[in-house]
């Protein structure tokens, strides 16, 4: 899989993921993809299997992601 980002692409977008999670823990599908670094569409197909870290939904609509969720999953210690 070849990807289009350049290395100053993930850089800032990095960035972004770290400064917003200075204001709040949450990550939404991108951020949590980058803090991971995975992406998006991974994650999306992780969610339709029942797989990869936990997210919770707000309202059925909008995904999110928890930093302390994301840490345990990159440890292995994913819990459903």
């Amino acid at each position: 899989m070849t990807s289009s980002l350049t290395r100053q692409d993930v850089e800032d977008a990095l960035k972004r993921v770290l400064d917003s999670h200075n204001r709040s823990p949450w990550l939404d599908t991108e951020g949590a993809a980058v803090y991971i670094g995975s992406t998006p569409g991974t994650m999306r197909t992780w969610r339709a299997a029942g797989g990869g870290p936990r997210y919770h939904a707000i309202h059925g609509k909008s995904v999110r992601y928890h930093v302390t969720d994301l840490d345990a999953f990159i440890r292995g210690e994913v819990a459903r």
